[in-house]
């Protein structure tokens, strides 16, 4: 399940991968991110961004994923929503509060990688209920109403 890690202990965490990739490079697979319609881009691997620039790499290899492609099953154990996300009147959304229509309740697990990227970004402690998520994200990106963001995958 996702927790909320203490900011010292994902420091540490950050320091151990990052003395690991100064000694022995990039190993594995890319950097997890999520494409979204405004050009942002979203990682899903946080600590290991942070140790890759920690470390000093010049390239992080990275594969970027349109937020309606499907989560593989093995990686959605990780994404569960901690708070619920509502959608207001207006079409934003926010985390916990009372206002709004549920979108996606507490305890759900990812479906899509826009998913996950969102479940991990509204899990951060330092998010007051009934803010704004943390990035820009909109109900039409949960219903299929996205732009073709095909061409721009990596």
């Amino acid at each position: 399940m996702n927790a909320v890690i203490d900011p010292r202990l994902r420091r540490s965490a950050v320091l151990t991968v990052a003395e690991r990739l100064r000694k022995q490079g990039w190993s594995g697979g890319p950097l997890h991110a999520v494409g979204l319609p405004d050009g942002t881009k979203v990682t899903l691997q946080n600590v290991l961004l942070a140790a890759a620039l920690e470390a000093g790499l010049q390239e992080i290899p990275t594969l970027t994923h349109h937020p309606d492609e499907p989560l593989p099953l093995f990686m959605a154990r990780d994404f569960v929503l901690v708070r619920p996300i509502r959608e207001l009147a207006d079409g934003s959304c926010v985390v916990g509060g009372r206002a709004g229509e549920v979108l996606f309740r507490r305890g759900r697990r990812a479906a899509t990688y826009g998913e996950a990227a969102l479940f991990r970004a509204v899990g951060q402690a330092d998010i007051p209920d009934g803010a704004p998520v943390p990035f820009p994200w909109t109900a039409a990106m949960s219903t299929g109403e996205k732009p073709d963001m095909r061409e721009g995958r990596k």
